[in-house]
């Protein structure tokens, strides 16, 4: 049966949320007032889009979890298309291998 992401990473969010700061994905100002600081509640789990030609197809292998950062089970959802303005990385997370794309908006 396949995983869905966004109910995976939901359901773990707090130690993803560590994860993202730990791997230096999520930055946390610590000068900035409780209210600015970049939280665990900020991350949208939202369905992503990838491109195929011109088209974007709406794909819920993808999840958005921050405005510009984009995770996937599967590499070819979240592949570097936006040249140097965007850069892809991986990581393993409790046993499932986690891709990604930053890009900028």
């Amino acid at each position: 049966m396949k995983k869905e992401i966004i109910k995976f990473l939901e359901e773990n969010k707090v130690e993803l949320f560590e994860k993202l700061v730990e791997l230096e994905l999520v930055f946390i100002d610590e000068e900035d007032d409780d209210e600015d600081r970049l939280s665990v509640d900020d991350l949208m789990f939202e369905v992503g889009y990838y491109e195929k030609g011109n088209d974007l197809i709406e794909s819920e292998d993808i999840c958005v979890l921050l405005e510009g950062l984009d995770v996937s089970f599967d590499r070819k959802f979240v592949k570097k298309i936006y040249g140097d303005e965007s850069s892809e990385f991986e990581f393993e997370f409790k046993g499932e291998k986690i891709f990604g794309l930053g890009y900028n908006v």
